[in-house]
């Protein structure tokens, strides 16, 4: 993947991006070799199922309202001003459980397969569909 240096301006996606993830609104602010910084949205009640990403860390660090994540049998409850590191290889997911709208700053390091794991999920209605094209991209669904 060919990752032109560039300034994303306030309020701008790389290159006018947005990916849509079974609903989700996902903007793409960075990309390089090494990281990927998205501007995610999380709709009340809206989940990302256990996954496992093995070749990269994930971070997010929450804008608005509040999120849930599972790991390691442990719920971590995190807010505005929070960071949460989810390391690879470790099993987990995230929730919107607050009743809320969610937004939040997600890191992926380094970035593997993870873009165009987005690019190709963009779109998709079928959950089936985007773990299987997970698998296809080094991140399995538990």
């Amino acid at each position: 993947m060919d990752f032109s240096k560039g300034i994303t301006p306030s309020g701008e996606s790389l290159k006018n991006q947005k990916w849509t993830i079974l609903g989700e609104p996902y903007l793409p602010l960075h990309v390089s070799d090494s990281s990927m910084l998205m501007h995610a949205e999380f709709n009340v009640d809206s989940f990302v199922p256990t996954h496992v990403h093995d070749t990269q860390d994930e971070i997010l660090h929450i804008l608005e309202g509040e999120m849930e994540f599972e790991t390691e049998g442990k719920m971590i409850k995190a807010g505005v001003g929070d960071t949460v590191t989810l390391p690879m290889g470790i099993p987990h997911s995230l929730h919107n459980r607050s009743g809320a709208l969610a937004r939040a700053l997600v890191v992926v390091s380094p970035v593997a397969r993870m873009y165009d794991y987005m690019v190709a999920i963009d779109g998709l209605s079928d959950p089936a569909e985007v773990v299987r094209l997970g698998a296809e991209h080094e991140i399995r669904f538990v």
